[in-house]
Order: C-alpha cells, then structure tokens, then sequence
C-alpha cells in the first residue's frame, strides 16, 4: 500500500512538471511570434520605396538659331525647365550652361567667344539675358506692341479670338486697365458694342473680355434664332425661265430688272459677310434668300404678268 501511495505521488510530480513546461513553451511560442512579426515589419520598411521628390520629366527645348521670332518662346521654355528642376540648375552657370548648350547657328557663334574669354556674363543669368535679349530679342518691344494694338480690331472673328490676340500683344505694354479696357472695346464690332451699353463698365481688362464675350456669344445666338424664325413657305426649287415675261410696259421691264440678281463689288460684299448684311438690299435681321424686298418685287411682276400665274425666282 505504501509503495502505491509513494508511485501516485511520482506521477502526480510528473504531471505537474509537464504542466509548468507547456506552460513555459506556450509563452516561448507566444514571443517566438511577436519577434517573427517585428522582423517582418522591419524588412517591409527597409524595402525600397520610389523617392516622392523626383523633379517631373519634361522634355528640352530646342534648340535656339537666332531667329527673332523664336526668342520669346526659348527663354520662357528655358526658364520653364530650370524651375521645374532646381535640383540640378541651382547656380547661374549651371543656368547659362544650359542654355549655351541650347544654341546653334548665328546663336552659337555668339555665344562661344563668351565660353572662351570666360566672360562674368556666365556667371550671372540674369545679366546674360540681358545682353542675349539686346542680340536676338525685340529691343522695342513695346512701341511694336503698342503699333499692333491700335491697330488690332474683331472684324468678322468671334470676341473670344479677338481676346486672345489682344492679351497676348498687351503682355509687353505697361499700360492701365482702363487704357487697356478703351482699346479693347475700341476694335470690337459695333453691334457687340451696342449690348455693352445696357451692361455696368468693367474695373479690369479680365472683366471687360469676360462681358464683350458673353455678348458676342449671345448675338450669335439671337442669329441662329432668327434664321430659324424665318419662314419657309417660300418656293425654293422652282426653274428661273430662260426668257422674262413679255410684260408689256416699260414700267413692268423695269419692275422686272428689280428682281435680277444685283451686282456688288468684292469690297462690298465682304463688308455686307462681316457684317451679317443681306446681300440683296444692305439692310440687316435676315439673308438674301429670305429678302422681304426681294419677294415683295417678285410678287408684284408675277402679278402684272398676262396669264396671272409667272414664276419670277428671285435669285
């Protein structure tokens, strides 16, 4: 019985030994997972990301011969591609460095005389364009500016494009926006002139382009309306006879001549176009093809004919 009992507490020992080992494994394995899980964020964070500040990729200008028309766009597009890189262009002669690498013809046989003298031109970028605007740039760029805007004028285009040109010359002129503002009405076509007269006068020259816009677009419209608007009764594909009427009076022959085709010179038929003029009686609000003058006339002839019923096709 005593050796019984003596067995049972070795067991019962046992048991309570492998106890506190699984409990000692279970926690080995618990920090076994946490350092897996740490390693794991380690690598994932010294993996190598793409870097956010790369500069943008952007293609050189080209090359630059002299040509005095093309100055304006190199230098903007010169100084466009150092300030998206200031990472590479940080020093003026970096900056001139590629500009001069930018030149050819005329251009660079200027240019190179400075490489060879080391010129402190080089090292100072704005000095530099300075002396290279003097060379191949427009050295009277505002009278030009100022010639060109004067005589700047909508003519038969929309406002918008008239707009467009009109910044584009004003960008080298030091006027006001009110001397702006003057001119720009000045060259627009009488008729948008005539809305803008029921509209409050702009403060700026984004404002007066904004309104002379919206009122061109508008007129436009109230065109289309009106062709839209005129009615379409008339007949339009009745043949023209070979030979007039016999009408039988000097005051009927001369009715008739009214409704033949009228000839205008080129000068005035252009100017009837940009104006939106009918061709036929010079007045305004409808085309040749529906001219209230025109069919009236041609009523009358087929009124006066012998039989009654002549077709006069006005032209």
């Amino acid at each position: 019985m005593a050796a019984s009992l003596e067995d049972f507490n070795k067991l019962l020992s046992a048991f309570q030994q492998l106890q506190q080992d699984n409990i000692g494994l279970h926690e080995a394995n618990k920090n076994l997972q946490g350092a897996v899980s740490q390693l794991q964020n380690s690598l994932q964070n010294a993996s190598p990301r793409p870097p956010s500040n790369l500069p943008p990729k952007i293609s050189l200008p080209d090359k630059f011969d002299g040509s005095r028309s093309k100055y304006r766009g190199f230098v903007n597009q010169v100084r466009l591609y150092i300030c998206m890189q200031p990472g590479q262009y940080p020093s003026d002669d970096v900056q001139v460095g590629l500009l001069g690498t930018l030149l050819t013809g005329p251009a660079l046989a200027w240019f190179s005389p400075l490489m060879e003298n080391f010129d402190p031109l080089l090292d100072d970028f704005n000095a530099f364009l300075k002396e290279f605007e003097a060379t191949f740039g427009n050295s009277d760029k505002v009278r030009i500016a100022a010639t060109k805007i004067r005589a700047l004028s909508q003519g038969s285009r929309p406002a918008s494009t008239y707009a467009s040109e009109f910044r584009q010359i004003a960008c080298d002129l030091n006027w006001g926006q009110d001397a702006l503002i003057d001119q720009f009405r000045t060259g627009l076509k009488g008729d948008v002139k005539d809305l803008l007269l029921t509209v409050a006068d702009p403060v700026t020259l984004n404002e007066a382009i904004s309104i002379a816009v919206r009122c061109d677009n508008r007129l436009f419209e109230r065109r289309q309306e009106r062709q839209l608007e005129i009615p379409s009764t008339f007949p339009r594909n009745i043949a023209t006879p070979s030979t007039p009427p016999n009408l039988g009076t000097n005051g009927d022959a001369m009715q008739l001549d009214a409704v033949r085709p009228r000839s205008i010179s080129a000068s005035e038929k252009e100017r009837h176009h940009a104006n939106n003029l009918c061709l036929y009686c010079g007045g305004s609000g409808h085309f040749a093809q529906s001219c209230p003058l025109k069919w009236s006339t041609a009523n009358q002839i087929s009124s006066l004919s012998p039989s009654g019923n002549a077709t006069v096709q006005p032209q």
